[in-house]
């Protein structure tokens, strides 16, 4: 049997909370009366819960964007500093127009960092990250194109009713992993091609729906200036349509008073049977927050939120996957979220129904960010 792990009173997440947050990722929330009508609770106490949520578990409400449909490729980068350099390495990521993610690492001069890049401009990204290397306080940078990327929101799959604690049943993962079948999400694929198939107000809805999924149509069109009917216009049969908006992205604190840490692993297989089979396995784990794949590579990338105690009994079962020939190998960090930020998508850079990459500019960026780092060291 597996033993739950027991919370504080005060930090204690419910099984309705469960319930909650399962539902506002399925509904969106947007559409409360709908959630209240399936977990049968008063719309005006669903609202009381879900305050409670935000102010007790961090709850937040994003979007998730599928880049693919505005011509921007997705990469990841993991660089290395030496020791006391740390700030530098930050702030030369962050120098970039197209940075959408940037967090330092707990334990070592590490950052990770993720991109969205305007298709076609590869090559010249790829010739910033080897000025970025150049620099002497910089090393081991590595950089993966990738697939754009599955949100996992909280489900109730691990956790248990009659206790009220989650469970982390490794053992039956174990079995999951090695017999799962089942069909990738489209975003998990790889693709050929990046269609820019949004227009400036398309763009302009989606940064707004990324930063705040919960936002109001008539919002967005009294921030552009434009009638409430031409942005649900735009929504409808662009913005949907078009599948560039993936969906919401229900972000909570859903193991707190766990001692819940944050890690990026890197998984590599043998083939592409596994991988799949692993990625299927994962997609309604409550520990796993994000996924990508490798382009062209049988490697996936997952965001792992896992409370500390439980990292051994994860890191033992990866390691009976790799032992039995299902796993190659995997890597990961641990991230410092205190120091992480997030933007959306580089909107200011969308001119005339394309994106605009100056090269040049990022290069003068980078070089200025360490003249004045020197400076000021």
């Amino acid at each position: 049997m597996v033993k739950p792990l027991k919370l504080s009173k005060q930090n204690k997440l419910h099984s309705t909370d469960v319930k909650v947050l399962e539902g506002l990722a399925l509904y969106g929330p947007r559409n409360i009366s709908k959630l209240a009508a399936t977990i049968n609770m008063p719309s005006a106490t669903l609202r009381r819960r879900i305050n409670y949520l935000r102010s007790h578990f961090s709850l937040r409400f994003l979007g998730a964007l599928y880049h693919t449909h505005i011509g921007l490729r997705k990469v990841l980068v993991f660089a290395e500093s030496k020791p006391g350099y740390e700030e530098l390495l930050y702030n030369c990521l962050k120098s970039h127009d197209y940075w959408l993610y940037v967090s330092p690492c707990v334990g070592a001069s590490k950052c990770l960092a993720i991109y969205g890049i305007p298709a076609g401009r590869e090559k010249e990204f790829e010739e910033f990250l080897n000025r970025l290397e150049e620099l002497d306080p910089i090393c081991n940078v590595k950089f993966f194109w990738s697939t754009c990327f599955q949100n996992i929101n909280v489900t109730s799959a691990w956790f248990d009713n009659t206790f009220e604690e989650w469970i982390f049943p490794w053992d039956s993962w174990l079995k999951e992993v090695l017999t799962k079948k089942g069909e990738l999400p489209y975003t998990l694929k790889d693709r050929d091609d990046y269609p820019q198939k949004a227009d400036w107000i398309d763009i302009m809805i989606l940064k707004e729906l990324e930063k705040n999924c919960k936002i109001k149509l008539k919002e967005i069109a009294k921030m552009l200036g434009i009638s409430l009917q031409r942005v649900k216009y735009h929504f409808r049969n662009h913005v949907i349509e078009e599948k560039m908006f993936e969906g919401p992205q229900i972000v909570a604190e859903h193991y707190k008073g766990l001692s819940a840490d944050t890690y990026y692993f890197r998984f590599v297989f043998k083939n592409y049977e596994n991988f799949a089979s692993f990625a299927c396995s994962l997609m309604n784990k409550p520990f796993v927050r994000v996924m990508g794949k490798a382009q062209g590579r049988n490697q996936l990338f997952v965001q792992v939120y896992l409370p500390r105690q439980e990292l051994r009994s994860f890191i033992e079962t990866l390691s009976k996957l790799v032992k039995a020939g299902f796993l190659d190998t995997y890597e990961y960090v641990v991230q410092d979220l205190a120091g992480a930020e997030r933007q959306t998508i580089s909107y200011e850079f969308f001119k005339d129904n394309g994106w605009l990459y100056d090269h040049e500019k990022c290069l003068k960026k980078l070089h200025s960010t360490v003249k004045q780092f020197v400076g000021a060291a």
